[in-house]
């Protein structure tokens, strides 16, 4: 195998440190940040290790390597996202079926038990589920 050249090593550790930088960075309002922030801190350190220690001259795998990774967990992260109350931000639970309970209400993105509360509410309340454009939220 040839060497690159310095050119191409130079464009493949710019891509490398984008791809650790997008690893790095998080909007602090994510849910799980702490959780997911040091996820792909040990991430991105096991990358470059890698890039500089075991394979320098193939940077341009780990690069690869990284941003697969990172595909992988934002769809993750949505997924358990979408599979969450987005009122009170808990978890379904399809078994739960009372009707103050965890399951899905149909087909909202709210929990029974956000919706129960909701619809015991006297005339001033006002709430995400009640009026979502208030809020910046969905109808459902």
């Amino acid at each position: 195998m040839t060497k690159p050249s310095p050119a191409t090593q130079a464009a493949d550790m710019r891509a490398l440190l984008e791809a650790v930088r997008s690893a790095l960075t998080l909007p602090y309002d994510t849910p799980d940040y702490d959780r997911r922030v040091l996820d792909r801190a040990a991430l991105a350190r096991t990358v470059l290790d890698g890039a500089l220690t075991e394979a320098p001259d193939d940077i341009a795998w780990n690069t690869g390597y990284l941003k697969r990774k990172l595909t992988l967990e934002e769809q993750d992260a949505a997924d358990r996202d979408n599979n969450r109350c987005r009122r009170c931000r808990t978890p379904f639970d399809p078994t739960d079926t009372r009707f103050d309970g965890r399951a899905r209400h149909g087909d909202t993105p709210w929990c029974r038990t956000c919706i129960n509360n909701c619809h015991d509410g006297g005339t001033e309340h006002v709430c995400v589920i009640c009026e979502p454009a208030r809020y910046g939220g969905e109808r459902r």
